[in-house]
């Protein structure tokens, strides 16, 4: 039979195991948070870098010099 002391020893290290898991838990759902995010603001920043590339222009003064010179 155990004594109170092993019994409070026992219950102790309990409590600090679960107290270390909840701390690894926080740390692990921060870093993939921190992830995703970054992977976002890549993705925004590329989208935004693809537009100013590729992207369509409502400028029609070119439109109409031409047909001011043509």
């Amino acid at each position: 039979m155990a004594t109170s002391k092993r019994e409070r020893q026992r219950a102790n290290r309990e409590a600090k195991l679960a107290a270390e898991k909840k701390v690894m838990r926080k740390q692990s759902l921060f870093q993939r948070s921190k992830r995703i995010a970054v992977w976002v603001v890549v993705g925004i920043v590329l989208l935004v870098i693809a537009n100013l590339i590729w992207g369509g222009s409502d400028d029609t003064s070119a439109a109409a010099l031409t047909m001011l010179l043509g």
